[in-house]
């Protein structure tokens, strides 16, 4: 069973969000294969990604973190497109490396779901859980058509994940 262990409501940024995107059908598929499948590819095969940021270190932030970032600013609504941007959160102005995208992120408030349970299930509900409890607070509206972000502590994007090993961000402002 899925659970939402803590929930946090922050000051968050600004940042540079630097990574590589990929484009999917927006609650569905593309192309006949599920966006799941796109989104888990581009997860599964980003340790170039991080190899590549890892050496930018003096522009390294305290969100650590191996991200996936959720953006309506990357939404194709001619195709109904989706973006899926695998990444960190860098200081604002890092130079962006050659073959990978960038999504400035301007100072907000962030909810910050910690949850844990099974690999599968966790991602499934991580957002709604999340979500629930920033209405349930009662002092911030969620504003997840700014952004989502799919938090990863372990080693990989991919899991097994261990207690508190996946994080929800949800961006937020006050009422």
């Amino acid at each position: 069973m899925t659970t939402l262990d803590r929930l946090a409501i922050e000051q968050f940024g600004p940042y540079r969000f630097i990574g590589k995107s990929v484009y999917a059908r927006a609650g569905g598929m593309c192309a006949g294969i599920d966006q799941s499948r796109i989104f888990g590819s581009l997860c599964r095969n980003s340790s170039w990604i991080f190899n590549a940021l890892d050496e930018l270190n003096e522009y390294a932030t305290e969100e650590i973190h191996k991200t996936a970032l959720m953006t309506w600013d990357k939404y194709d609504e001619k195709n109904k497109l989706m973006g899926y941007t695998v990444g960190k959160f860098m200081k604002p102005g890092t130079p962006v490396p050659d073959g990978m995208d960038y999504i400035d992120i301007p100072a907000t408030y962030v909810a910050k779901g910690w949850l844990s349970g099974k690999a599968d299930e966790v991602e499934n509900i991580a957002e709604k859980l999340t979500g629930d409890a920033i209405s349930q607070q009662g002092e911030y509206i969620a504003e997840t058509w700014r952004f989502t972000a799919e938090v990863y502590t372990g080693e990989t994007l991919t899991g097994p994940y261990e207690d508190s090993a996946y994080g929800c961000y949800i961006a937020c402002s006050a009422k």
